[in-house]
């Protein structure tokens, strides 16, 4: 839920800023945000492994040293069972965001201009435009790629898992698919297993038909 809300408020909020507003440079940052979909999850979790490493190596870690020499304690985001599983879920989040935004630029850049044309005739502010025009017409995009991040996160939040903590510690990072993959395995329980697997699979098919019912609207024509 928190890797899902992070996603796609900071994707709409960079894809309505760099399409409606005039900023220097919007290609430049459109490279920016989508260089994290382009590289694989070791790569990524190798990098936020350096982020949140505890040594003087750990960016984190680092920056804060630097505010607090003396009296700081290193953070242990990967160690520390309350915390591990927000870690992991920003660097889901910094990976997704801009696949996203991409997708919804594209729709928010098809917006007629008329659109906000009138409404700012009419005294609209920027807040009542996004959420009168722009939220209402890209929104049957908002709940295709809303099912879609929610079937795919089961899956990426797996190879995080895997790569950053191997469901650490103490198992407070375990996620849907590392447990199947643990006991089918490392414990030999194949029939386990498999039984996990059909479980995902009606979950996520149950949670796509839930989120399909509740983001169900009228179309709005422009």
């Amino acid at each position: 839920m928190i890797v899902t809300l992070f996603t796609f408020f900071f994707a709409i909020f960079f894809a309505n800023v760099l399409v409606r507003d005039n900023i220097k440079g919007k290609h430049f940052f459109r490279v920016i945000f989508y260089i994290p979909n382009i590289l694989s999850v070791a790569v990524i979790s190798a990098v936020f492994a350096q982020i949140y490493a505890v040594d003087q190596g750990g960016l984190i870690n680092s920056i804060i040293r630097i505010f607090k020499p003396d009296t700081w304690k290193s953070i242990q985001f990967l160690g520390n069972s309350s915390i591990v599983l927000y870690s992991i879920a920003g660097a889901m989040v910094w990976q997704a965001i801009g696949y996203y935004m991409v997708m919804y630029m594209a729709s928010i850049g098809s917006i007629s201009e008329h659109l906000y044309e009138a409404a700012e005739i009419e005294g609209a502010s920027k807040t009542q435009q996004f959420f009168q025009i722009t939220l209402p017409l890209i929104w049957s995009n908002i709940r295709t790629t809303l099912t879609f991040f929610v079937i795919s996160t089961i899956n990426m939040a797996f190879l995080f898992v895997n790569i950053l903590t191997s469901g650490g510690p103490g198992g407070s990072s375990e996620v849907f698919l590392s447990y199947l993959y643990r006991q089918a395995y490392n414990n030999a329980s194949y029939g386990y297993g498999m039984a996990i697997g059909v479980v995902v699979f009606l979950f996520s098919f149950g949670l796509s038909a839930i989120l399909n019912k509740i983001t169900d609207r009228e179309p709005i024509q422009m």
